[in-house]
């Protein structure tokens, strides 16, 4: 008991260090506070927090500094100390000089955020409950990167190996799939709380970062809308609509259970990005300006596709912006280069360059990757999205009225310019990237892109409907009567509409059955162990990815390379005419006795095979050098004999 309660405290311990305290102080000691709201303030600490952990680590290991817990600990407390004893010299002199904005919500609004807050974070918690557990492909590949780093104290070097035609086994390659910013975090918790990678952890990092971009979305709402008399109204609105409903499908709950790591960082860090440029712009604050920069630094350490969504965000909101103010556009381009020719500016780009070009250069910058993003798009699955397929992802009731908020924010004009040509640019980049992203030569999985526009279509249909509901109320000001009653029949209505869609979203996605998939990832957990306790790195161990649950956690219990196990894919890969790949882990487990499949064994070296016995033991126990010396109701191993 003991035990679990210190290593409890060890881990919520580490999750303060790493996620809060550094960025909360650098930004105080650098006099942040007086432009944000403490909930503003909490929320851009965290953003921060984030990016000085993961410069720390990279800095550590590019001089050579093996990442342990003291060096860890002592670079964090130290910068953290230094900021600390800035903030206290500071007070002494100027007592009471430094106070945060006054967040100006009513009691009413307190309430109402606090309740939603508390139903977001209830839904999504009964949904992960039984779904916590490391057994999702994508958390298992990312998983064994940070478990690397934490046992070596390394940067890791991306690499992988794969089957030749000679049916060989290639020497490492570099591959760009993974960028550092995804794995850091995650090291750098186990390193300073020693908490095992098999379990929960990842999933709770995971998911604390999901809540912080309901949040984000809750404070872009309100920035966005500022000038607006129902800014409150709008931006709960569009916290209901991120939180309490669709609050499980792709890219809320589901992504955190599915442990696409870099994807829900890059959903916290998109909509804190626009919030500070919006907020930067708006206010003619360079220095907000520099923190803006800061975190899609930060984003570009973190994940190649939201850094290259955020591109066409930028690119299309610039064009909003020309095309919505040509009559004041020489002036407003004059005051936006004075505030990128300013020394925060100028400090924090020289700082983006070192780090890009001398630090640590990510891994997506090279021809290949970019060759990869960047094209006209072949495969079906990258050449767009029909409107019906659009409006799926985004929530029917969400997209109708984001898709005519879009088109009320064309012709509104008192909501600011700045705020209203990142929304009409975010939403549009988005919808343009979805639909037809053979127009912007974006060669990637298109539904991939398409979760990002849940976001901004919470966001304007919030406003959307707040707009619709403000405009019904102050229409006839005479017949008060029929004016309430219609009111409230509309807006009735419309709430019924849009909660009964993502209700029913959130049904949708509650009808797996997660103990099943837990129980049997369990027994394959097992098997690995014992694998691993009676191997040796001169084995080659070949396992099943179509029948055996979690197989991708099976690499951290050996730790012997990205590609080890070597793994049979999903049967529709070995059929791909515009993608041809190596037949060998598929011929290996499917037809063992057969000429390929024995030239195979003996280019690889395989002598064990993980498999699910309910599919695919018949054809090993027929065949004489094969022996199972591992038997369970999911998982068998079998040892060829040469």
């Amino acid at each position: 008991m003991f035990q679990f309660m210190s290593s409890q405290l060890f881990f919520f311990a580490a999750m303060l260090l790493v996620f809060f305290i550094p960025g909360f102080l650098l930004l105080k000691a650098l006099r942040f506070g007086r432009y944000f709201s403490l909930l503003e303030f909490f929320t851009v600490s965290f953003a921060a927090s984030v990016g000085i952990t993961d410069f720390v680590m990279i800095i550590l290991g590019k001089t050579g500094i093996v990442i342990t817990k003291i060096s860890l600990l002592s670079s964090i407390l130290i910068l953290s100390a230094a900021c600390a004893i800035i903030i206290f010299i500071r007070r002494k002199k100027n007592p009471g000089s430094e106070k945060a904005k006054d967040d100006g919500f009513s009691k009413r609004s307190t309430v109402a955020i606090l309740l939603l807050i508390f139903l977001t974070i209830f839904i999504k918690t009964l949904y992960l409950e039984n779904s916590i557990a490391p057994t999702s492909t994508d958390l298992g590949h990312h998983m064994y990167w940070s478990k690397q780093i934490a046992i070596t104290g390394e940067l890791p070097i991306y690499e992988k190996t794969n089957i030749q035609e000679d049916f060989t086994i290639s020497q490492p390659e570099p591959m760009a799939d993974f960028i550092i910013g995804e794995h850091l975090l995650f090291a750098a918790i186990a390193v300073l709380s020693g908490a095992n990678f098999i379990s929960s952890f990842p999933s709770l990092i995971l998911f604390l970062i999901h809540i912080m971009s309901v949040i984000a979305i809750f404070l872009l709402a309100r920035e966005a809308f500022k000038k607006s008399e129902n800014r409150d109204i709008i931006a709960i609105t569009a916290l209901f609509f991120i939180g309490p409903l669709y609050a499980l499908a792709s890219p809320q709950a589901k992504y955190v259970s599915g442990g696409v790591v870099g994807n829900i960082i890059g959903n916290f860090l998109i909509p804190l990005s626009v919030f500070l440029f919006i907020k930067a712009f708006s206010e003619k604050k360079p220095r907000i300006l520099a923190l803006a920069i800061f975190s899609v630094l930060i984003m570009a350490y973190t994940h190649h596709l939201s850094t290259f969504i955020f591109l066409f965000i930028s690119l299309f909101t610039a064009i909003a912006f020309i095309a919505l103010n040509l009559k004041t556009l020489r002036q407003d381009i004059k005051e936006v280069l004075r505030m990128f020719f300013s020394r925060e500016i100028i400090a924090i780009v020289i700082f983006a360059l070192i780090s890009v070009f001398f630090l640590y250069t990510p891994t997506y910058m090279n021809k290949e990757a970019v060759d990869v993003a960047v094209g006209t798009p072949i495969k079906s699955t990258r050449t767009g999205l029909t409107m019906e397929q659009l409006k799926m992802t985004a929530g029917e009731a969400r997209f109708v009225f984001a898709f005519f908020g879009l088109v009320f924010l064309l012709f509104t004009r008192h909501l600011g310019k700045y705020n209203q040509a990142f929304a009409v640019g975010w939403l549009a980049a988005i919808m343009m990237m979805s639909l037809k992203p053979q127009w912007l030569f974006v060669d990637i999985p298109t539904n991939r892109i398409a979760s990002y526009v849940v976001f901004p279509t919470s966001v304007i249909s919030a406003f959307m409907l707040v707009s619709v509901f403000h405009a019904i109320k102050d229409s006839d000001k005479r017949r008060s009567y029929l004016k309430n009653s219609f009111l409230l029949s509309t807006f009735f209505i419309f709430l019924v509409f849009l909660s009964i869609d993502g209700l029913r979203d959130n049904s949708l996605a509650l009808s797996s059955d997660p103990m099943k998939t837990i129980k049997k990832s369990s027994e394959t957990y097992a098997a690995s162990r014992y694998l691993s306790e009676h191997s040796s790195e001169n084995d080659m161990i070949l396992k099943d990815h179509n029948y055996l649950s979690g197989d991708s956690w099976i690499k951290l219990f050996f730790m012997r390379g990205y590609n080890y196990p070597l793994s049979r894919g999903y049967f529709k890969r070995y059929e791909d005419e515009l993608k041809p790949r190596e037949q060998c882990t598929n011929l290996m487990i499917s037809l063992p006795k057969s000429n390929d499949a024995e030239k195979c064994y003996a280019g690889t070296k395989t002598n064990f095979i993980m498999i699910n016995p309910n599919n695919d033991a018949a054809q090993f126990n027929r065949i004489k050098n094969f022996w199972q010396v591992y038997s369970s109701d999911e998982v068998g191993i079998f040892y060829k004999s040469y």
